[in-house]
């Protein structure tokens, strides 16, 4: 004989046990909502830092090109150890044919001649004038005794033939030291050729107006 057929149990709206899986649903809605807000407030901060360094990233680069420049612009000087800084004299521009008191053979400013300079090896004395205007257009003046030894004499001329321009040699007579080197408000005394070399390196084409001036024109 059949057993009798069970009728279903409807829960009621009332069940309380609907209400409690309600609420954990709603619970857990609220949850990944409230996940979701964390992790987006998360990734707002994090782009807002990759922004933030990005610019002070750049602003580094910038600054550093800025102080790497500014070293450069502003960077000291080289001087020679020892090399007399003279005071500059009256300058200006003189005709050829005048005459200049410098206060001194071998002039390292004052008058000189307009596009009148002339580099190279001279085996007469050049005129102060002319070694003025030499300074003056960016050259090195070597002087030297008419009587200094030929070896030194010799090893001078091989330190002025490394150097195509800028560079003027002459004998001086009444020189107080073997050899005199001048530049552009600059000048150093030597007993022999050595040092001289480095006075050329520092203080060629170191001057007001730098003009070609290639050895030997």
């Amino acid at each position: 004989m059949a057993e009798p057929h069970k009728k279903k149990r409807n829960r009621s709206r009332h069940d309380p046990s609907r209400a409690q899986t309600a609420a954990q649903r709603e619970e857990a809605k609220r949850r990944l909502r409230e996940e979701r807000r964390v992790a987006a407030l998360a990734e707002q901060k994090k782009q807002k830092r990759k922004t933030t360094l990005k610019r002070w990233g750049r602003y580094a680069v910038i600054g550093g090109a800025v102080t790497a420049v500014s070293l450069w612009v502003f960077r000291p000087t080289p001087e020679v150890e020892g090399v007399t800084i003279v005071a500059q004299a009256n300058t200006g521009q003189i005709v050829p044919g005048d005459t200049f008191d410098y206060g001194t053979a071998t002039p390292t400013s004052g008058g000189y001649y307009k596009d009148g300079q002339a580099c190279g090896i001279f085996d007469e004395e050049i005129t102060a004038e002319q070694a003025s205007t030499d300074v003056y257009y960016g050259a090195v003046v070597l002087w030297y005794q008419p009587e200094l030894p030929a070896a030194d004499l010799a090893a001078l001329l091989q330190i002025a033939a490394g150097y195509d321009s800028h560079v003027v040699v002459s004998p001086q007579a009444g020189l107080e030291s073997p050899i005199v080197a001048t530049s552009w408000r600059r000048l150093m005394e030597y007993d022999s050729p050595d040092g001289v070399g480095e006075f050329l390196d520092t203080y060629r084409k170191r001057s007001p107006e730098v003009e070609a001036c290639p050895n030997g024109a």
